[in-house]
C-alpha cells in the first residue's frame, strides 16, 4: 500500500508543478538572500530571521502584511520590492522558502541565546507557549503556527517586544495580552530555553521501495530524455522516508538516477497537495 501511495504521488507531480512557479520563487529569493542568506537560513541580528522551512501559509500572510503596510520594515520593503509583488509572486516565494530543508546543508548552528536562564525559561514556555508552538518548539505548520526552535534568539526578543508595544499582533489578535506583563528577564529566560531546542525533528526510520521508472517518466513527458537502453527495463531502487515537515526524501541505490531522469529535488506535502521542487 505504501509503495502504491508513493507511485501515485510521483505521477501527480506534473499537474501540481504547474500550479506553482518554483523558478519564480527562486528568482524572487535572490532579493531575499541579500539579508536572509542564500537558503533563507537567516543571519545573526534582530531583523533577518530564518525563513527556510516556515509554514508557507504563514509566510504568505506575513508578506502580505508587509505589502499592505500592516507590518513595517523599510529596508526589507525596499530590497524585496514587495509593494510590486502579485499574489502569485508572494505564493511562489512562500512555497519556495517553506520547501527549503536546512538539515543537510552543513550550515553553522544557530547559537544559544547568551542571556537568561534556560531552566526558568522551560517552565514559562511549557506553561504559556507549548500549547501552540508544541513542546518541541517546532510549531504547527497545518495551523500556520511557526517554529521558534531554530530561530535566532535576538530576533525572537525583538518580535516579543513588538508584541508588547502592539507593533505586531500576537496570534493575529489585536487584543492579545500574552506578553504584556513579562519583564525583559523573563523574556530572556524563555529565549535562552528555546535556543537549546533542536532545530529539526528526529528522522524517522527509512523504508525500502522500488518504483517503475518508465511509468514515472511517461507521466512527466520525459521519456525522450533516456539515452540508450529500453526504458521499460529502467527501475529506481533504494530507500525513502517522509519527514515530519513533509519532505519525501529519496535515497536511490541507482547512482545514475540524475542522468536517467534528468531530475532531482525536494517533495513537500501541503494541506492542498504534493509539491515538487526541482534543484
Amino acid at each position: 500500500m505504501l509503495l502504491k501511495t508513493v507511485l501515485i504521488l510521483l505521477l501527480l507531480l506534473p499537474a501540481l508543478c504547474q500550479a506553482l512557479n518554483i523558478e519564480n520563487g527562486k528568482r524572487i529569493n535572490r532579493s531575499c538572500a541579500l539579508c536572509h542568506g542564500d537558503y533563507g537560513q537567516g543571519t545573526p541580528g534582530t531583523m533577518s530571521p530564518r525563513l527556510a522551512g516556515l509554514p508557507a501559509d504563514y509566510l504568505e500572510k506575513e508578506l502580505k502584511y508587509y505589502r499592505s503596510g500592516e507590518r513595517r520594515y523599510a529596508p526589507m520593503v525596499i530590497a524585496s520590492s514587495i509593494k510590486k509583488m502579485t499574489d502569485e509572486d508572494i505564493r511562489d516565494i512562500s512555497e519556495y522558502l517553506a520547501g527549503v530543508n536546512l538539515r543537510n546543508l552543513n550550515l553553522p548552528k544557530i547559537p544559544e541565546y547568551p542571556n537568561g536562564k534556560p531552566n526558568k525559561g522551560k517552565e514559562i514556555f511549557n506553561d504559556e507557549c507549548k500549547s501552540c508552538h508544541k513542546k518541541t518548539g517546532l510549531g504547527k505548520p497545518k495551523k500556520d503556527i511557526p517554529p521558534v526552535a531554530g530561530q535566532y534568539g535576538s530576533y525572537i526578543f525583538s518580535q516579543i517586544k513588538k508584541f508588547q508595544d502592539k507593533q505586531r499582533h500576537h496570534d493575529d489578535d489585536p487584543e492579545d495580552d500574552t506578553f504584556d506583563d513579562y519583564a525583559d528577564t523573563e523574556i530572556d529566560d524563555i529565549i535562552a530555553y528555546v535556543t537549546t531546542l533542536p532545530a529539526h525533528p528526529p528522522l524517522p526510520a527509512s523504508e525500502e521501495f522500488s518504483v517503475g521508472m518508465s511509468d514515472v517518466m511517461d507521466s512527466m513527458g520525459m521519456v525522450g530524455m533516456v539515452q540508450g537502453g529500453d526504458q521499460s527495463d529502467l527501475n529506481i531502487s533504494g530507500q525513502f522516508r517522509v519527514t515530519p515537515s513533509g519532505d519525501i526524501v529519496l535515497k536511490p541505490l541507482n547512482q545514475d538516477m540524475r542522468s536517467i531522469a534528468g531530475l532531482s529535488g525536494n517533495f513537500r506535502i501541503t494541506p492542498t497537495g504534493i509539491l515538487f521542487m526541482p534543484n
